[in-house]
C-alpha cells in the first residue's frame, strides 16, 4: 500500500471512493494503480480545488449558478480539464467520485452498475443505477463544454 500525497488529484485519477482499510479514509484508483489516503474523498477534492485558487464549495456554487445543477453537482477542479462527479450526495459514505476519463458502463442490477476502464484493465462496481451514471456523465460533459466556451471567449 502506498501513501497518497494530499495534493495529487490530477489527470491520472479514475475514481475516488471511501475506504477504511489500514487507517485510510479514501482509496484513489489511478491509471497507475491504487493508492490510499488518510484524507476523505471530499477533503482530497477540496485540497485539489484549492491548488487552483478555489475551494470545493466555491466550485459547487459556481456550477450551480452557471448550469443550474443543484444536486450531485459536477465540478471542474482545474482549468486544464480535471473534473469529477459524485454518484451520490458527496457526504454519503457510498459516494464514488468519478473523474473525466474514458470508461464504459455495464448494467448489473437496477441499483448496481460496473464501471470498466478497458485501457487500464480496471473495473469497479458502484451502488447506483446505470441511469444515474449516464445522467451524471452527461452533466459533467455539459459543464466541461460550458467552461471551455467561457475560457475561449476570454482568450480572444
Amino acid at each position: 500500500m502506498k501513501a497518497y500525497d494530499e495534493n495529487l488529484i490530477d489527470r491520472s485519477v479514475l475514481f475516488v471512493v471511501s475506504s477504511f482499510e489500514k487507517g485510510s479514509k479514501s482509496k484513489i484508483v489511478t491509471k497507475h494503480g491504487v493508492l490510499y489516503s488518510p484524507y476523505s474523498a471530499l477533503s482530497l477534492i477540496n485540497k485539489a480545488c484549492m491548488l487552483y485558487a478555489s475551494t470545493y464549495d466555491g466550485r459547487v456554487k459556481a456550477t450551480r449558478h452557471n448550469l443550474q445543477q443543484h444536486k450531485k453537482t459536477t465540478i471542474l477542479i482545474s482549468e486544464d480539464g480535471v473534473a469529477a462527479y459524485p454518484t451520490k450526495s458527496p457526504t454519503h459514505p457510498e459516494c464514488v467520485w468519478i473523474f473525466n476519463q474514458e470508461y464504459r458502463i455495464e448494467f448489473i442490477s437496477p441499483t448496481k452498475t460496473r464501471l470498466i476502464y478497458d485501457q487500464y484493465q480496471v473495473s469497479a462496481e458502484v451502488n447506483v443505477s446505470i441511469h444515474t451514471l449516464q445522467k451524471q456523465r452527461t452533466r459533467m460533459h455539459e459543464m466541461l463544454y460550458y467552461y471551455m466556451r467561457v475560457r475561449g471567449r476570454h482568450n480572444t
